[in-house]
């Protein structure tokens, strides 16, 4: 993790719990071995091999995912040209219906930002949750991922616009008219504040929107809980940073347990960007904390353990590389880590 030595890994699958009791499901090859699709454990095809085989696949090992997503595009609309609303995949339940389009993003796949992603439909984008549901009709002619609980769309006709080299394009109004504002995390606009009524209002394009972050009391003794570790959380995102100087980031629950991933997720925000080189996980059964890298959900690291690691393999970079009062209050945070640990 960033040069950080795992003292005990989780390795977990969330899906699993949604896979027991159900069918399982397999990969499976074309003949040429160069499309694929998904069989059930009789044998019945439940989604034809149509897709093109981008990387290797365990045909013997059951698909744990509540969702099946593969490369291609199957059944939907072509793009129009230089429209940045495009899809790239399709997304299937196990019974191999088609749920949505993904987004095209970075090559491949939109990502998740904070438990959403966004979809094409018709030429528009709306956005979908992690369970499959979309949490706004594609409206939009382009809009950008979900950001300290809002995000910006676009009303109107958007278009690609290539740089010089003709290599990275960028997205700009195609027509007179393109009416730009935030929606919340139902889809739902929200108008600026006159004046800024909370420290946690979101500050946007010279606007301030109402603080997103709304908690229930249990919410708030986890945040409280993790509160303690709030400095050493900070130097496992920034102390790799030349010359950093000490500022506390901002940590927000956002994401709840679901049927398929029992943890709350809680998101690093610097000046309300969200850094998105780790997760903080909670388990509310254990009442531990992990720590997960790129968001990958999949290898787990316990919340001390891995905030000592991080630190300590950082503390080796050169004094000229670490000013020297952040150095200090990072090895006062690696001592009360390791007493806590004791």
């Amino acid at each position: 993790m960033n040069g950080m030595r795992i003292f005990m890994t989780l390795i977990f699958s969330c899906c699993c719990l949604f896979s027991k009791g159900q069918d399982q499901l397999y990969y499976v090859l074309n003949a040429d071995s160069n499309r694929v699709g998904v069989r059930d454990e009789k044998g019945t095809i439940i989604i034809p091999p149509i897709h093109n085989v981008y990387h290797d696949y365990d045909l013997d090992v059951p698909i744990d995912d509540p969702f099946i997503e593969f490369m291609g595009v199957v059944g939907h609309e072509d793009a129009e040209k230089d429209s940045p609303a495009f899809a790239v995949s399709t997304v299937y339940d196990r019974k191999g219906n088609i749920l949505y389009y993904p987004q095209f993003f970075d090559n491949g796949s939109d990502y998740w930002s904070e438990g959403l992603r966004r979809y094409v439909e018709k030429g528009k984008i709306g956005f979908v949750n992690f369970l499959g549901d979309k949490i706004s009709p594609a409206n939009w002619g382009f809009a950008l991922p979900f950001n300290y609980g809002y995000a910006t769309v676009y009303v109107g006709k958007m278009k690609k616009q290539y740089d010089t080299g003709g290599e990275h394009w960028f997205v700009v109004p195609a027509e007179a008219g393109v009416n730009e504002y935030v929606i919340n995390r139902h889809g739902v606009r929200v108008d600026p504040l006159q004046e800024r009524q909370d420290p946690k209002d979101y500050f946007y394009n010279g606007a301030y929107y109402p603080n997103p972050f709304q908690y229930n009391k249990e919410e708030l003794m986890i945040l409280k809980k993790l509160r303690q570790f709030e400095k050493a959380i900070t130097f496992l995102f920034k102390l790799n940073s030349h010359q950093y100087e000490f500022m506390p980031l901002q940590l927000e629950i956002v994401e709840k347990p679901n049927r398929y991933f029992p943890f709350y997720v809680i998101g690093a925000y610097e000046e309300q960007r969200r850094l998105d080189d780790y997760e903080i996980l909670f388990d509310e059964k254990s009442g531990d904390f992990y720590i997960s890298q790129w968001v990958s959900r999949t290898e787990l690291v316990l919340l001390n353990e891995g905030l000592m690691s991080s630190i300590e393999d950082n503390l080796q970079r050169g004094m000229d590389y670490i000013k020297p009062e952040t150095r200090k209050l990072a090895e006062q945070e690696l001592l009360k880590l390791k007493t806590n640990g004791k």
